[in-house]
């Protein structure tokens, strides 16, 4: 007795409840907002692939929604785009939330301490189904059932391994479904989002079939002249093939192939072509020398240039002059410009 009363008076100092005990209290937290959360309480467990990873630690109402906030343990961090949903661990076993990552625990990015789940949902629990079910069982009478049944039971009798293959595919395809649920959701925004568009297009499509009305009838007004203009087109083209090609065939023929001479005659010549560009371009590339404000070509020629003009004679008997490497050779270039 005393050992009750002490473990009251423990519970009443700490600000617990039957309900909170061992709710857990970790770092990393994080909160999920429902529309129902059923028989949910602080302490019941936090899952992933059936595995708990945390607590629940306190479940709040927060406008007409509830709110459960969690203390994750077992992982270290929760991936972005992970859902939520409050599920059962069997008919009459307890509430727990079930946490569904997109995809790998370790593939980033993650949800930060604190973050709210906002993609939740809530099974439906066994009341919840009974109580819709209700108003059909009421509405059938006892011989209406025995029937039903009596007939489900000879139609299933012997195609117990067709039945659980059905299953099998109904769960293969709720599942596709449930993994495509953001591309559902992403196209029926994008539906919406068009027929925002469209909406304030509305003018402008209400004057559309009036427009292509007064095309069409432009259209067939003029269809004769436009039959006539295509006439007269064909009649040129025809003109055109049986005068003037035959007139000019043999000279564009000559022209062809003079052109594919020059053609190979610039293919074989290509190298040589090459070579004068380059020099061509060091000539352009080198300094050029002025002298008063105009562009000279100054070609040093040693031993055939001699100061005054004068050349190197050929005759050996001849007293040759000075040489010219002298710097009074360079007079013009270092004068003033005049």
């Amino acid at each position: 007795m005393r050992r009750a009363v002490a473990i009251l008076a423990l519970l009443a100092a700490g600000g617990c409840s039957i309900q909170t005990l061992g709710a857990g209290g970790g770092g990393y937290t994080l909160s999920a907002v429902f529309t129902d959360v059923q028989s949910l309480v602080a302490g019941h467990s936090v899952q992933i692939a059936d595995v708990r990873v945390g607590t629940v630690t306190a479940v709040a109402l927060e406008g007409y929604q509830a709110k459960v906030t969690m203390s994750i343990e077992s992982v270290d961090q929760v991936p972005v785009g992970t859902t939520a949903t409050v599920a059962k661990t069997s008919i009459l076993g307890e509430n727990y939330v079930q946490l569904v990552p997109p995809g790998a625990l370790d593939a980033g990015p993650y949800l930060k301490s604190g973050s709210t789940i906002t993609d939740t949902s809530v099974e439906p629990d066994i009341e919840q189904v009974t109580e819709r079910a209700g108003p059909l069982i009421e509405a059938l009478g006892a011989q209406d059932v025995n029937a039903i049944l009596d007939a489900a039971s000879t139609a299933l009798s012997g195609k117990g391994d067709d039945v659980n293959k059905l299953i099998k595919q109904t769960a293969l395809v709720t599942d596709a479904y449930a993994a495509a649920r953001q591309d559902i959701a992403t196209t029926v925004d994008a539906l919406a989002k068009l027929g925002d568009d469209l909406a304030k297009g509305s003018k402008d499509l209400d004057r559309l079939p009036g427009e292509l009305a007064r095309a069409t009838e432009r259209v067939h007004h003029g269809r004769k002249h436009i039959k006539q203009a295509l006439a007269a087109l064909t009649e040129l083209a025809e003109e055109a093939n049986t005068t003037v090609y035959p007139r000019h065939a043999a000279r564009l023929r000559e022209l062809l192939r003079e052109l594919d001479g020059i053609t190979s005659a610039m293919v074989r010549g290509k190298e040589d072509l090459k070579t004068l560009v380059d020099r061509m371009q060091k000539f352009i590339d080198a300094p050029p020398i002025t002298v008063n404000g105009q562009v000279l070509i100054y070609v040093w020629l040693k031993g055939l240039i001699l100061p005054g003009g004068q050349t190197v004679p050929n005759d050996p008997k001849v007293t040759r002059g000075p040489e010219p490497n002298r710097a009074e050779d360079f007079r013009l270039l270092m004068e003033p410009p005049r």
